[in-house]
């Protein structure tokens, strides 16, 4: 089994009917979206000079719960590589495809060392609550499509 794992969904609903899905359905679970204005991939690369394929659609999501990971980033500040979720969506043969990263438990715990701390969490405790993190964002997403 690996570590990391690659969410593969998608769907049949047109691209901006599902990005308000997925927004609701994000939101409805207490999660944040950072720079929404800055998500749009294609009109990134379109501005860098990058050529994208006519009608191509691709946007990165990123999420969070500040109010949970700002307790945790000053336990250990390298759990900051875990917080932000990134989940992205785009076009593809007249589907709209949705992927993200989601890392096991024991694969966090050992990137971080397993410390243990008196004024929070410990490392292991932190790794057991991003994996379940990633499961609740695979409802989100199942709830969106």
């Amino acid at each position: 089994m690996s570590d990391v794992k690659i969410y593969k969904n998608s769907t049949d609903k047109p691209f901006d009917s599902f990005l308000e899905d997925l927004t609701r359905e994000i939101e409805a679970e207490g999660f944040n979206i950072y720079h929404r204005d800055k998500s749009d991939l294609v009109a990134f690369y379109c501005a860098q000079g990058v050529e994208m394929p006519e009608g191509y659609r691709h946007v990165m999501f990123q999420i969070c719960k500040p109010e949970n990971s700002g307790k945790s980033i000053p336990v250990n500040p390298e759990r900051c590589v875990f917080l932000h979720k990134y989940i992205f969506i785009y076009t593809t043969g007249g589907k709209t495809e949705i992927r993200f990263l989601g890392y096991t438990a024991e694969l966090i715990g050992d990137m971080l060392g397993h410390n243990e701390f008196t004024k929070g969490p410990s490392d292991d405790d932190f790794a057991t609550r991003m994996n379940s993190t990633y499961a609740v964002i695979e409802k989100i997403v199942a709830r969106a499509v």
